[in-house]
């Protein structure tokens, strides 16, 4: 599957982010289009899952060669958001205490998505007023289904909520019909190996 290298493909490489096609996922191509009119208007994304500090065997050398840190994977994708929207915190949620850390508009908590009191206590930190979550967090059908029932209530009405590597999209829908009214979007974004999908969640 072929994409054009965006911006944000290119700040994904820069940074060590599997999201982007040169490296893994094609993710980023979409949500560059998605959010490119969006850019100076978001003032907080949220992401589920920080990633953990050991060498992606998928990282091209030539990263590493351009003297980027090995163990920038940590937060890679938190850099390249923060670059993307310039003036918004960027908040991430692990429960590995080894991938917290905090730099320049970047914060981060200690926060397990299969635990509601983590969740509501992660909101209570960083407000409800999110702009952008994005769960990248085990990838399990029943750990997305129940961060995404716990969280989707807590926050704005404008918050567009986004759940990378979905196997089952229709059971996320199935479990959430009973929450609220929501609308669902499936781009057509898969991985590059395995049939991987995004999946949009807004309010209604």
């Amino acid at each position: 599957m072929k994409h054009k290298i965006t911006k944000l493909c290119k700040l994904g490489y820069k940074y060590g982010t599997d999201k982007c096609p040169q490296i893994k996922h094609h993710y980023t191509p979409f949500y560059y289009e998605y959010f490119k009119d969006k850019r100076g208007s978001f003032k907080k994304v949220l992401e589920i899952g920080i990633g953990r500090t050991r060498r992606n065997r998928h990282i091209p050398e030539i990263i590493f060669e351009l003297g980027i840190k090995e163990n920038l994977e940590r937060g890679a994708s938190l850099y390249m958001w923060r670059d993307f929207f310039p003036n918004a915190k960027i908040y991430a949620a692990d429960n590995n205490s080894q991938t917290i850390f905090e730099d320049e508009r970047i914060q981060t908590f200690l926060c397990d998505e299969r635990s509601e009191k983590d969740l509501i206590g992660l909101i209570k930190k960083t407000g409800s007023d999110i702009d952008l979550v994005i769960d990248d967090a085990s990838h399990r059908v029943d750990d997305q289904i129940f961060a995404a029932k716990t969280l989707l209530p807590l926050l704005s009405m404008h918050t567009i909520y986004i759940i990378e590597d979905v196997s089952s999209s229709r059971s996320i829908k199935g479990a959430m019909s009973k929450q609220g009214n929501y609308n669902y979007t499936i781009p057509t974004i898969y991985r590059r190996w395995k049939g991987g999908m995004i999946l949009i969640i807004t309010k209604t």
